[in-house]
């Protein structure tokens, strides 16, 4: 019976990392580019439960009752990297991404922290949201401040007097010549029986970014840029609501078995104590 409330537990301590990752996803649901993460229930592994200095058959040794599972533990999170809809802004700067791919940025640490000891270390990060802004120097950076990449790794500089075409290979065009072309940026990824394509060795960094592993393999991207044009998250707020609804029925039902539990040792352990 014991068993039971630590099964229940672990099915508790689930379901909150489960409300955890919906609640996330809600909160960017308007964020651009954001992709969605899941999250993944493994069970224990079974056990063999044995009735040990069991005195009614000779020899006096343990004897099997059964098999038993002690509940489920946290499993492996994952993110849903399908494409969100693209929402026409009309700002030239604007980029989305169609296809498997990503922008690169050079992002500036602005504030110091554990990991990072001195403010203003830069890294290459990669994003799918293509909010982009000019400079009145004519550089492009993100709504941050942090560099644009071209497909060379440099920064992007451009005259800002005149007019700007990009092409959906990212070539900025200016008088009928291209000055400079938007990095597009993709990396190995795995694909599942089921169709599912994913990529093992991006990790979520914060604001909207992602960092490559030391395992990650960069390729050519095939992705189509469009100018004027945002990437949306792929979060369905409907989807998410009904999910959380679950979470919290299945939370419920483990807090109920552990209080019907909880009384049924209390009776065992006072109640019928002090009949006999």
């Amino acid at each position: 019976m014991v068993k039971g409330l630590y099964t229940a537990y672990t099915g508790m301590i689930n379901e909150q990392h489960r409300m955890d990752v919906l609640t996330n996803n809600l909160a960017n649901a308007n964020t651009n580019g954001y992709k969605k993460e899941g999250a993944t229930a493994q069970a224990f592994s079974d056990q063999l439960a044995l009735k040990i200095k069991d005195y009614t058959d000779a020899p006096f040794t343990a004897r099997g009752l059964g098999i038993i599972n002690p509940g489920v533990k946290i499993g492996e999170g994952y993110v849903d990297w399908s494409e969100g809809p693209m929402k026409e802004t009309g700002n030239t700067f604007d980029l989305a991404l169609g296809g498997y791919g990503f922008f690169g940025i050079e992002y500036t640490n602005k504030a110091v922290n554990i990991e990072r000891e001195i403010a203003g270390q830069t890294d290459i990060m990669y994003t799918r949201d293509g909010n982009f802004t000019l400079t009145n120097e004519g550089v492009l950076v993100t709504q941050d401040g942090d560099f644009v990449l071209s497909q060379d790794g440099e920064h992007i500089e451009i005259d800002p007097a005149l007019p700007v075409e990009i092409n959906t290979l990212g070539e900025i065009i200016q008088d009928g010549e291209v000055v400079a072309t938007v990095g597009r940026f993709d990396f190995e990824k795995v694909t599942y029986p089921d169709g599912r394509i994913t990529y093992n060795t991006l990790e979520h960094y914060g604001e909207n970014l992602f960092i490559p592993t030391d395992e990650a393999t960069q390729i050519d991207s095939t992705a189509s840029i469009y100018a004027g044009f945002l990437e949306q998250s792929n979060v369905s707020v409907v989807d998410e609501m009904v999910n959380m609804i679950a979470v919290q029925r299945n939370y419920d039902t483990n807090q109920r078995m552990i209080t019907t539990i909880d009384g049924t040792l209390d009776i065992a352990a006072n109640q019928l104590g002090r009949l006999s």
